[in-house]
């Protein structure tokens, strides 16, 4: 990515994926008063969207832990947001509309507040997924001990406002997260014991 003489955000495929698709589904969640940057033009290989000065919530997370239970509650409130619409017609499969990468570096804390970016991913499903997937992200992420206790913080907060059987889906969220990329081996260990919860 980088930023135009203009100003505007641009995002270049790097394996190929066309953009295009993408864009649609940005610019169908803006007209449905989802905060996502506004786009500006696409084609296969690359899409220009506004660009949305702020840090990211896991910067803001990382440099002021007092905020960690606000910014906890704050991301659970992106996803009742997400669970009020619906899919749009051009997503394949059943179900509701699921980011599937909506953690803490996807979400900009701009002028006029959160915003989400990277909807590569977005398809239909069981919203309570989308929910086990935010929290594994974050809970299977290496950190320093002292940043620990934030983690705990942030995500105590955003399991108390979210719906509380998402915890059920923390299994199948792992499965998915660990088969996404390649892992080290520690959050690879950490991935397949919450895998393991669902055999016990």
């Amino acid at each position: 990515m980088f930023i135009r003489s203009d100003g505007l955000l641009v995002k270049r495929t790097r394996t190929g994926r066309d953009l295009r698709r993408e864009a649609e589904m940005m610019s169908y969640l803006s007209g449905h008063g989802i905060p996502v940057p506004r786009v500006y033009e696409a084609t296969e290989e690359e899409l220009v969207m506004q660009y949305v000065p702020g840090p990211r919530m896991s910067e803001e997370i990382g440099r002021k832990p007092w905020l960690a239970g606000g910014l906890g509650k704050d991301l659970a409130d992106l996803h009742h947001r997400l669970d009020a619409i619906q899919a749009p017609d051009f997503l394949s499969g059943e179900g509701n509309l699921l980011h599937l990468d909506l953690h803490p570096g996807n979400v900009v804390l701009g002028p006029e507040g959160p915003v989400v970016l990277d909807w590569a991913s977005a398809t239909k499903g069981d919203r309570r997924l989308d929910v086990a997937l935010s929290w594994v992200s974050l809970a299977v992420a290496r950190l320093a001990p002292v940043k620990k206790l934030t983690r705990w913080r942030f995500l105590k907060s955003f399991m108390a406002n979210v719906d509380p059987k998402a915890i059920d889906a923390i299994p199948e969220a792992a499965r998915i997260r660990l088969e996404r990329h390649d892992r080290d081996p520690i959050e690879r260990a950490a991935l397949e014991k919450l895998m393991d919860r669902k055999r016990h």
